[in-house]
């Protein structure tokens, strides 16, 4: 399934570790960058964060010693970008652990991630367990690709407001085969309402406008790259398959929405979401500023709000917003560590499978599924440095 882009992939391998072996170790050049420079104030809650985060750790566990560091896909070097890569497509090899009674469409070990978020976003998106979830969801990306296929760094983020003004310029999407490709092909297209499927109220939509792409990526290591789940969120529901769990082989699509980015994923919000001054202020800023609009950029199978795993750039999205609520938590890590916010459901309302049941807010000790039989509390989510995690971002 995954033939041709294994190939090209392990062409651009020995390239680069053949210029390694004449040339010394890969290493990252900040003056090779471009962008925009990171401003003083986010640099300050950065700072604070990164201090306490260190000052917090003990001589046991996590440790200053082992501390993990996440780092900017722009600041690793291609090496590890070409590890990473071929490590998201040896879990696209491997077969599925989760029961294909539950979705036949299941083929490989990152279906089992997008089946896992398809059948839990109406709880996890606008609500109190979306950062909770996502965190230890990045967390076993992270070991999977580690543990199964042998990756030997960390899950990068995407440097969204260093690139806000055009994201093309950044490595994650500058189309080379160290990137995560480009856009999709050009096809014609107009403004759509998808709708979104599970909840109470019938034909719940949100508009999706045109981007500059529409069809298949067209550059780097994920073209003729093979998805399976999904589409969930259409114009049109099919209540047969409503969550998309038949297979539906297709190739990888993206659809740039530059509108999306400029002006919008910034510095200056992303300052704003750092700065929130309590739990309550940072959800709404994450989900208003940044979380819908990073999606929305990306376009077509990211913007699924259901099967977004599809894209593997989703996990360098969310790593970013990770790291946003990871800097926040860090300007006072006993007061804001195992802060929540938010109700149990999508915006608070009911699922289509308990029509009755009232708004309620989410807890810490509130159950989440995490797939394959786990079912952590919130509260497990919430430290970066306990229950198995010991990451820093930079």
């Amino acid at each position: 399934m995954h033939t041709l882009a294994h190939s090209i992939l392990l062409g651009a391998c020995v390239a680069l570790l053949g210029q390694s072996a004449l040339a010394g170790p890969l290493r990252y050049n900040s003056s090779d960058t471009i962008g925009i420079p990171m401003p003083s104030e986010f640099q300050m809650y950065r700072d604070t964060y990164q201090k306490n985060i260190r000052a917090s750790l003990g001589r046991q566990g996590c440790t200053n010693k082992n501390i993990a560091a996440r780092k900017s896909w722009d600041e690793i070097d291609d090496a590890t970008r070409l590890d990473y890569i071929r490590a998201v497509h040896c879990l696209a090899s491997k077969p599925p652990k989760t029961d294909k009674s539950l979705a036949p469409g299941i083929v490989n070990r990152l279906d089992d991630f997008t089946y896992i978020h398809i059948n839990q976003t109406n709880i996890i998106h606008q609500s109190g367990y979306l950062l909770p979830w996502h965190r230890i969801f990045l967390w076993q990306i992270e070991n999977a690709l580690r543990d199964e296929c042998g990756y030997e760094g960390r899950l990068p983020y995407w440097d969204v407001p260093r690139f806000s003004d055009d994201q093309t310029k950044s490595k994650v999407f500058d189309g080379s085969m160290t990137s995560f490709g480009g856009d999709g092909a050009y096809v014609p297209h107009e403004l759509e309402h998808i709708i979104l499927p599970g909840l109470v109220i019938a034909n719940f939509s949100l508009p999706r406008a045109p981007g500059s792409g529409g069809g298949c990526v067209a550059s780097g290591p994920f073209v003729n790259f093979t998805i399976s789940l999904g589409p969930v969120a259409k114009p049109v529901i099919d209540p047969t398959d409503k969550y998309g769990y038949r297979a539906n082989p297709r190739c990888l699509g993206r659809d740039f929405n530059a509108g999306a980015s400029k002006d919008v994923l910034t510095w200056a919000n992303a300052t704003t979401i750092v700065a929130s001054e309590d739990i309550k202020a940072l959800r709404n800023n994450i989900e208003n500023l940044w979380h819908l609009n990073s999606h929305t950029f990306v376009g077509l199978e990211a913007a699924d709000p259901f099967s977004t795993p599809n894209d593997p750039v989703f996990y360098l999205l969310h790593a970013q917003i990770d790291r946003l609520w990871a800097i926040w938590q860090g300007q006072d890590l006993e007061a804001r560590t195992f802060a929540i916010d938010g109700n149990r459901t999508f915006l608070g309302l009911a699922l289509d499978y308990a029509p009755d049941v009232p708004p309620s807010l989410a807890t810490i000790e509130d159950r989440m599924d995490l797939g394959l039989g786990w079912f952590p509390k919130a509260k497990e989510g919430m430290p970066m440095t306990e229950g198995g995690r010991c990451y820093i971002y930079e």
